[in-house]
């Protein structure tokens, strides 16, 4: 085929990940002409796993696009995809660093999109469930992808959730088909882990909200290595300070306003509409919630209204029990159920890093404070595991077990999947090979129960998946991070020196 360019390089749809990244680095310049480009032919039909989604190979290349730092300007896509604008488009809004997207020529071809189709794809937390996240949109469950709402809690009247999105997404469940919305829970299963997904039939079901899971802002004290903007006002701060106030630094291309304690106390006023006697249970995450004022209103607000036997779970970095005059301590004491899901990856300096913020002898005073003053609180450790805190997670949780501190089942435990350069499924095989050997030897040590299933899901996902492509990226946010907060990741990571230098 004769192009109007100067072709510096050519690369097949069909290649795989890792050899697609290592064309794009050699043919990388600092400076391109005009009519350079590099060619990507697409000699195979992508995979549509979603309804509403795009070819997943295009997602994925366009990434590496990103990671290798080339302009879309200089790559062209050679396709017989009909739908490739739109999908182009789709692209460049969600996946892309670049405004501009990547060019395309469409040749004849026959090309034979398939959107699959599944046993099973419906959730209960369509037809039970109310989130809101920090921006006030409606999403699916605290893991659907928060770029694809189903609603927002200022554009419509709190008593009729039945959004249009929503009915849509809950017909496709009904028919098999999946969400863009839902990838998550979908992408663990296909990697044979558990997911969160709540798996019932939906035929016939109504649509009755009695759970709640409330995100009312992302005021935080902390800043996670994993985390983003979107979840965190300390990362957002620090990104305002690194690139200016539109600059997103996080994996996920959101930016948000800081919300007015007006428009805040408006929502809460929205929120406790739907706080009755028929709520069954109540889940606050964040931003840290333990800091937000909203958060002690609401557990006011039940216990006017007499609802103290609901379920009351959190997700919490337990730095603080108190905010203002208010004692989270005092409040638990008036609910029977409440759930205590501290995020703790891991002890010591590796806490304090991938945490920053921690300040570990705090977190030790506060499990302490809760057991003496709450005993009735349930307190449970909700790891999410990076590559980087396995080995001192697994040493944390058998100290803490052997201690009598904790007991086996308190420990939940799953792999990060997302940002993929800090998930397991980063390593090369070298570092996956010896971690692999400590993951299993714990899995025996405490085999039989849910914690073993649970680092067995982990392993799964390290070695069914390959991203090593992402260990560019992960390096380069590393150094950015590590220059503003003055930290040193070989300090605290020597074992990993290889995939910084």
């Amino acid at each position: 085929m004769t192009l109007p360019y100067n072709v510096i390089a050519e690369i097949l749809f069909s290649w795989s990940l890792s050899d697609i990244q290592q064309k794009l680095k050699s043919s990388r310049k600092d400076r391109f002409d005009s009519i350079d480009r590099i060619v990507i032919f697409q000699d195979i039909v992508d995979e549509y796993p979603y309804t509403d989604g795009v070819g997943t190979k295009l997602i994925e290349i366009q990434k590496l696009i990103n990671n290798v730092d080339i302009s879309n300007c200089f790559i062209l896509l050679v396709t017989s995809n009909v739908d490739v604008s739109r999908e182009i488009d789709f692209v460049t809004r969600f996946y892309s660093v670049d405004n501009n997207p990547i060019e395309f020529l469409l040749v004849d071809g026959e090309y034979k999109k398939t959107v699959k189709k599944y046993p099973s794809t419906a959730c209960r937390k369509l037809w039970n469930h109310f989130y809101v996240g920090p921006d006030g949109n409606i999403n699916p469950c605290c893991l659907a992808d928060h770029r694809f709402p189903i609603g927002n809690v200022n554009k419509i009247d709190m008593h009729d959730l039945n959004t249009i999105k929503a009915k849509e997404i809950r017909s496709n469940m009904q028919q098999g088909l999946r969400n863009r919305a839902c990838a998550t829970c979908y992408e663990r299963e296909d990697s044979g882990i558990q997911s969160q997904r709540q798996v019932f039939d939906p035929t016939g079901q109504p649509v009755q909200i009695r759970d709640i899971d409330i995100r009312l802002n992302n005021i935080c004290n902390f800043k996670c290595r994993m985390c983003s903007e979107y979840f965190s006002s300390a990362i957002q701060q620090e990104t305002i300070e690194l690139y200016g106030k539109n600059a997103v630094l996080g994996f996920e291309k959101v930016s948000l306003d800081r919300t007015t304690k007006k428009v805040r106390h408006q929502l809460l006023e929205k929120i406790l509409s739907l706080i009755t006697l028929d709520l069954k249970r109540i889940y606050f995450a964040g931003g840290e919630p333990l800091i937000t004022g909203e958060h002690y209103e609401i557990l006011d607000h039940l216990i006017a209204v007499g609802n103290t036997d609901l379920a009351v779970e959190y997700n919490t970095n337990l730095s603080t029990l108190a905010y203002k005059q208010w004692n989270v301590i005092d409040r638990w004491c008036h609910f029977s159920n409440v759930t205590v899901g501290a995020s703790i990856d891991a002890s010591g300096a590796v806490a304090e890093y991938m945490r920053y913020g921690t300040v570990w002898d705090d977190i030790l005073t506060n499990i302490n404070i809760i057991k003496k003053n709450a005993p009735h609180v349930k307190l449970q450790i909700a790891s999410t595991v990076s590559f980087l805190t396995i080995e001192n997670l697994i040493n944390l949780q058998n100290t803490w077990i052997n201690q009598g501190l904790f007991n086996v089942d308190d420990f939940k435990v799953q792999a990060l999947t997302s940002p993929s350069f800090l998930s397991p499924a980063v390593l090369p095989l070298h570092h996956k090979l010896r971690l692999s050997d400590i993951i299993q030897a714990h899995i025996q040590r405490w085999v039989g129960t849910g914690l073993a299933n649970h680092w067995r899901d982990v392993l799964q996902w390290m070695t069914n998946n390959d991203c090593t492509f992402a260990l560019t990226d992960f390096a380069h946010r590393t150094r950015i991070l590590d220059s503003h907060r003055n930290e040193s990741f070989l300090t605290v990571f020597p074992e990993f020196q290889d995939l910084y230098d």
